[in-house]
């Protein structure tokens, strides 16, 4: 029997929550576990993709633009009789990816137009079954049909949440459209509250940490945070790199080691103690 493939969602509708850079900074260390990783960008702005490096796309000898049938558009809007299934994925940084493009923002207004539309990636994933571990996905930071449609693939959703007043607000809409997700796809689980931009300097952030264990803590783990880092985290957008395999070693690869194995538990891969959750 092949192993469970668990699909992740990091939805938050809220931008610069840090989802793009957890979900690569995540995906990359659950493959240095050994794990097989595919990693979905659903948003057309596509800094998941960027920030892994991926430009351009090998081509034989030779490389080539990123098109709109490399990203999960084929499986959602096929043209007439073609089958609804993904791409082959770019291998980079030990994982696959799906990559982003700016075209994609055309499936927003199409995709309420086909039937069972906001089902159909899920439906491709399912032919996937036994060739990966996980399958993160990255969606838009909105309330759109990308995001419906990320989320209605996954069985997990990850919810980043900066150590902030404004992400504390945020994250009650969140909790709402999670329960109207669910009228669709029952199955589905807020498998842990991912804080992000954490600041132990600034009484701010860790009032705002208490807050979430205090207020959110009963409907999902609460992470242990990952720090506010100015400097390591544009330097490795930049270079194109997960930030685990541009530093390697030093507090921020072992606090992003210690969320993939709290992750690991909350989606019931780890038990809870040998996944060292808080």
């Amino acid at each position: 029997m092949a192993p469970l493939m668990n699909v992740i969602t990091f939805f938050n509708h809220a931008g610069g929550v840090g989802k793009s850079s957890s979900v690569r900074d995540i995906g990359f260390t659950l493959g240095r576990l050994g794990y097989r990783v595919l990693l979905i960008d659903a948003d057309p702005q596509a800094n998941l993709t960027d920030w892994l490096g991926v430009r351009q796309i090998p081509d034989g000898e030779h490389t080539r633009d990123i098109e709109l049938s490399d990203t999960l558009y084929p499986a959602v809007l096929a043209e007439g009789d073609a089958d609804l299934a993904l791409p082959e994925p770019v291998r980079v940084h030990g994982l696959d990816l799906i990559p982003g493009h700016l075209d994609m923002a055309t499936i927003e207004p199409l995709l309420p137009g086909q039937l069972m539309g906001v089902l159909r990636l899920r439906d491709a994933l399912r032919s996937l079954e036994g060739r990966y571990d996980f399958v993160l996905i990255d969606p838009p930071p909105s309330l759109g049909q990308l995001s419906t449609l990320a989320v209605m693939a996954a069985g997990h959703v990850v919810v980043p949440v900066p150590a902030s007043g404004k992400g504390l607000k945020g994250l009650q809409t969140v909790g709402v459209m999670l329960s109207r997700f669910r009228k669709v796809n029952p199955g589905l689980k807020l498998s842990m509250i991912l804080v992000t931009q954490y600041n132990d300097t600034t009484n701010h952030s860790r009032e705002s940490l208490a807050q979430l264990r205090s207020q959110f803590g009963r409907l999902a783990p609460i992470s242990r945070p990952l720090t506010y880092r100015p400097a390591l985290y544009p330097d490795s957008q930049l270079h194109g790199a997960p930030l685990p395999e541009f530093v390697r070693r030093g507090p921020v690869t072992e606090e992003i080691l210690a969320v993939t194995q709290q992750l690991l538990g909350a989606v019931g891969v780890l038990p809870e103690t040998e996944a060292g959750g808080e």
